[in-house]
């Protein structure tokens, strides 16, 4: 599960830079700052392939890049009409539309040119996280430094943001949500979600800091920085507005606990003194965050999404068995909201999983259980088959698991990983959770 060989230099230097395109310019959708990071991937694609040109010598998690990847291709491939043509809606939007365009194409989804922007707006995740599976300790250690400190950067925006009020200059999208703090990003809730899905690294930093203090010096700085950066974090996720960004915030310090009371390596009472500390300081913390939800206003969409959900599953039935196809949602949708959301323009169902399954059908469906069954199996090798890694590479393991999970139940309720940002942040979490470092095998001699 370990990669032994160092990412090159340039290769390295491109994965870097592609990351910090992607959490400074990606957190909108369909913007220059999109193009600039997908334009970097490309170059950092030609490095791997320079690097490492014999594809079965890259380690074996390579294949998860396929999973999201195989099915938006299927889509691109030359069909018979008597296939593409399948089902009740594609028929009469065929039948509609033929007299003015002709017919629709060949392939399964409405556009092919949509398809292939669909494969370049998940290219910078695939590459980053092709990447990641190279990257050795030192390597994966800064990429962490670089993700958190962008977070960080991001955070310190966001209350800025909030301290100058609607006016605020630092605001970089239109489309953004005024008065509440959203850093880098055009909304509020993917905001929440990025920092608090990189909040159980900096648990993981903060549970290595007072392990390394046992076997020598470390400069009382390095917990002041961690500290600070984990209360930011917290801070950050609060003045966003966001409900569901508080929640899984909290549900992430919940589930980050038992990893960092097995990782204390205090001996005796002093580790059962440190994980009375831990649980004392997690209940302190999450009463305090539950008085301040009690704050945040009821947000008028958060309540309008919840009939997307039902409209987006009706499009869905009348486009079986292949979906619209992939990025057609916004086509698709007004023409079953009966006028739901007036003039509001609808251009996701905020819910990654039903839009999907409106778009796909059972080519997602089927991808998406090969995908969460990994996930879960890879759950289970580092929460409860961890014995044969080291403590440190599970410790980032298991923070980066909880963070993906985070942004797969966010999933649930918004569109995070729509944006280049979040997709390249779950790409890069995805890679710390399956690359674990085995012990030393010890050869015992006779």
């Amino acid at each position: 599960m370990h990669s032994h060989q160092k990412l090159a230099k340039p290769a390295f230097l491109f994965a870097m830079l592609t990351l910090s395109f992607a959490i400074l310019f990606g957190g909108g959708q369909g913007t220059l700052g999109d193009t600039l990071t997908q334009l970097t991937a490309l170059v950092l694609l030609l490095l791997l392939f320079r690097n490492k040109p014999v594809l079965r010598t890259w380690p074996k998690n390579s294949l998860l890049v396929l999973i999201p990847l195989i099915p938006l291709l299927i889509y691109l491939l030359p069909l018979p009409n008597f296939i593409t043509n399948m089902g009740a809606a594609r028929q009469q939007l065929n039948e509609s539309l033929s007299p003015v365009i002709g017919s629709l194409g060949s392939q399964l989804g409405f556009s092919a040119s949509a398809t292939e922007r669909s494969i370049f707006w998940i290219l910078p995740a695939l590459v980053l996280f092709l990447s990641a599976l190279h990257f050795n300790k030192q390597q994966k250690r800064i990429c962490i430094a670089v993700l958190l400190a962008w977070i960080f950067v991001g955070s310190v925006v966001g209350l800025a943001q909030k301290a100058n009020g609607l006016d605020s200059p630092l605001y970089f999208y239109s489309n953004t949500n005024f008065g509440a703090a959203v850093g880098f990003f055009a909304n509020s809730n993917h905001f929440a979600i990025a920092v608090a899905a990189g909040l159980p690294l900096i648990w993981a930093g903060l549970i290595h800091l007072f392990n390394l203090r046992n076997k020598r010096p470390v400069n009382p700085l390095w917990f002041v920085l961690f500290t600070g950066m984990a209360l930011f974090f917290i801070l950050s996720f609060m003045l966003s507005g966001s409900r569901a960004g508080l929640a899984l915030g909290m549900l992430g310090c919940f589930l980050m606990l038992p990893a960092i009371i097995i990782a204390d390596q205090h001996k005796g009472a002093k580790h059962w003194l440190f994980g009375a500390m831990a649980i004392g300081l997690f209940f302190i913390v999450q009463i305090g965050l539950y008085v301040v939800s009690l704050q945040f206003e009821s947000d008028a969409l958060a309540d309008l999404r919840w009939q997307f959900f039902p409209i987006t599953a009706e499009a869905a039935n009348h486009f079986a068995p292949w979906g619209s196809g992939p990025s057609s949602f916004w086509f698709v949708f007004p023409q079953f909201d009966n006028f739901l959301t007036g003039n509001v323009i609808v251009n996701h169902a905020h819910n990654d999983f039903i839009e999907l399954w409106l778009e796909m059908r059972w080519i997602f469906l089927i991808a998406a259980l090969i995908a969460i069954g990994a996930f879960f199996w890879q759950g289970i090798r580092v929460w409860f088959l961890a014995s044969r890694f080291k403590s440190d590479s599970v410790l980032i393991a298991r923070a980066a698991w909880i963070g993906t999970l985070l942004l797969l139940l966010h999933s649930t309720v918004d569109y995070p990983l729509r944006t280049t940002a979040l997709s390249c942040m779950l790409a890069l979490l995805v890679a710390f959770s399956v690359v674990v470092e085995m012990k030393p095998v010890s050869i015992n001699q006779e």
